[in-house]
């Protein structure tokens, strides 16, 4: 079984006290790492520390939970790792319950509410290890998927042949009886279907449009109208597309 590293970051020392010993009883070969402050989380995982599992406070101090939560969302974005490749998962522990909204708008995992009970506390925990279980095991079959997909596409466009690779590509364009693809660089005009792009391309790119194909890899944002790209365009996404999309996107960063 895989040794893994939970942690705790409440300023209530009772509390950290209390979730540290349930932790260190609980059946799973862990590591417990416990802070008083999100800060000196961050400076432990800034400084490599891997934490699979974080139970963290929303009321704290200057620098409260949420605040933590979206300093390691930055962080994992900054990094280039897919969020699903990513830790911590965060349960929420609040005392507060018109905050645990604020949990579901930085990629929470789940939320106690406080007094927390053991049984609680263990239900919890379990559905996170079995979580945890999954995305690995997800990770595996994907990275297995992935490496037999082509890291690269070939490109004619008139007497030119560009080697492609499908992470430089933004998004590919319908203009007429060609195509135009859009690479951080440069643009290229190839004569060839837009269906056939789709088929070559694999689960990371997503048609929003007859006239769009967009690699999710470099979609910085969206609205029911327009999907905003990392190179600043803003592209037009159909409507009957903009359910799919967000499914697929919310699932290709989770």
């Amino acid at each position: 079984m895989k040794r893994y590293c939970f942690a705790i970051c409440d300023d209530e020392e009772p509390i950290r006290i209390l979730l540290h010993e349930w932790l260190s009883e609980s059946r799973y070969d862990a590591e417990v790492k416990a802070y008083a402050s999100g800060e000196e989380l961050i400076e432990d995982i800034d400084a490599g520390l891997a934490v699979d599992v974080l139970f963290l406070d929303i009321a704290m101090g200057e620098t409260d939970g949420i605040d933590t939560a979206k300093e390691l969302v930055n962080r994992i974005e900054q990094s280039g790792k897919s969020m699903r490749a990513s830790r911590p998962l965060i349960i929420f522990v609040t005392g507060i319950p018109d905050r645990m909204g604020d949990a579901f708008g930085v990629r929470a995992y789940g939320y106690l509410l406080k007094p927390i009970t053991r049984e609680m506390f263990e239900a919890e925990l379990q559905r996170a290890v079995d979580e945890l279980s999954r995305l690995d095991a997800q990770m595996v079959c994907e990275t297995i998927y992935e490496e037999k997909e082509a890291e690269s596409i070939t490109l004619q466009s008139g007497r030119i042949t560009v080697n492609a690779a499908l992470k430089d590509i933004l998004y590919i364009e319908s203009s007429g009886r060609k195509t135009m693809v859009h690479l951080k660089d440069n643009t290229y005009d190839v004569y060839k279907k837009m269906e056939e792009f789709e088929k070559m391309l694999g689960r990371s790119f997503f048609r929003i449009h007859r006239g769009y194909l967009v690699n999710m890899q470099h979609v910085k944002g969206y609205s029911r109208t327009e999907v905003y790209m990392d190179n600043g365009d803003f592209l037009l996404i159909s409507k009957y597309k903009y359910p799919d999309f967000t499914k697929a996107y919310m699932d290709f960063i989770s």
